[in-house]
């Protein structure tokens, strides 16, 4: 007689055969369940945005670039009649692209118009004992965008303000301070987030043509009315104040890019005409950039943004957070970059043009 436990006894052995099976595929199960969870979970991020670095002293660079986890990797001394002696020439990756932490940029240090350093050679810079080093001119980049002002404003914030103000100087009609604005149909983010990460973008830009870049606002809490924005680029005298939004529609399939600028009426008339070139040299420039659907300039009476500001004043809606398509780029930090890419050679267009 086989023992009911004993590996002879057929109904044993299809038991222990199954326990066996189910036992390697519960294991299977748990092991694909950890792998599947590492790879899905959350990781703090390693990428950040490339600093500007050219036009800057190499001492001052590299300190920018160890506190940001970053090396400096020098290519080549060459010969600059643009940039000092010891300032940065060139830099790859460009301000504002991804970069890992750790990884390096790449640079090209300017040695002046004749440099000579203890006789060293360096790639295609020879050095002499004797020649004393030039003096240190002040910093003169080639496209003359020094002492020029541009005013960011990254629209809304984390809290909307429903309290209200007038729409402009001496307006009846009223409007919200600030508005909690729309946010991404499938990704749910929030239009704050998305307008501050391409305005972080577009400051880098724009000072690496030399602009000096004031920012309404560089975190999400914050409470600054549209009243309140409007007035820092005018107390700072801006030669461009620059609105970053995105838009919304009930229409999934609407699409596209256009830049807002201010119609003309009595709070507006001085502002109007600069504000208008302004805005169609960044919508030409943005839409070339990106190749998104142009719906171009639009003249706009009741922004009060726009009829606050002294100073020539325009808004760039990115894309539209209704649409899918658009806002899954507009999530991504690359298409973040190539808004900021254009809308900043569109600033430094204009810029150049009424200097």
């Amino acid at each position: 007689m086989v023992g009911l436990f004993s590996l002879k006894n057929n109904r044993f052995r299809l038991f222990a055969i199954i326990g066996i099976v189910a036992l390697i595929l519960i294991s299977a199960s748990f092991t694909a369940y950890g792998y599947f969870k590492s790879k899905n979970a959350p990781e703090s991020s390693t990428t950040l945005d490339a600093p500007a670095l050219v036009g800057r002293a190499l001492v001052k660079a590299k300190k920018t670039a160890e506190e940001q986890g970053l090396k400096i990797e020098i290519d080549r001394w060459v010969e600059s009649k643009v940039y000092p002696k010891n300032y940065i020439v060139t830099q790859k990756p460009l301000p504002g692209h991804p970069i890992e932490k750790g990884a390096k940029i790449t640079i090209k240090v300017s040695g002046g118009a004749s440099y000579a350093e203890n006789g060293h050679k360096y790639d295609g810079v020879a050095f002499a004992e004797d020649v004393k080093p030039l003096p240190i001119p002040p910093i003169q980049p080639a496209n003359k965008m020094e002492g020029k002002v541009v005013v960011i404003d990254p629209g809304h914030q984390r809290k909307a303000n429903p309290d209200r103000e007038p729409v402009g100087p001496g307006a009846t009609t009223t409007k919200p301070k600030v508005q909690s604005g729309t946010s991404g149909i499938d990704s749910k983010t929030p239009e704050y987030k998305i307008t501050l990460a391409i305005a972080e973008k577009l400051k880098l830009r724009l000072e690496s043509y030399g602009v000096e870049v004031i920012m309404t606002r560089e975190s999400h809490d914050v409470d600054i009315s549209n009243r309140q924005r409007a007035d820092i680029a005018n107390r700072n005298k801006a030669d461009l104040f620059v609105r970053i939004h995105a838009d919304g529609a009930t229409d999934p399939e609407m699409h596209g890019i256009s830049t807002l600028y201010p119609a003309q009426n009595s709070c507006t008339a001085p502002i109007c005409e600069k504000s208008l070139k302004a805005a169609r040299s960044v919508q030409h420039s943005v839409v070339k950039t990106t190749w998104g659907k142009d719906n171009g300039t639009v003249a706009r009476e009741d922004i009060s943004g726009f009829n606050w500001s002294k100073v020539p004043v325009i808004l760039v809606e990115t894309g539209f957070m209704s649409n899918p398509k658009e806002d899954a780029l507009l999530n991504d930090p690359g298409y973040q970059g190539k808004l900021a890419d254009g809308i900043a050679k569109g600033i430094a267009d204009y810029l150049r043009d009424v200097s």
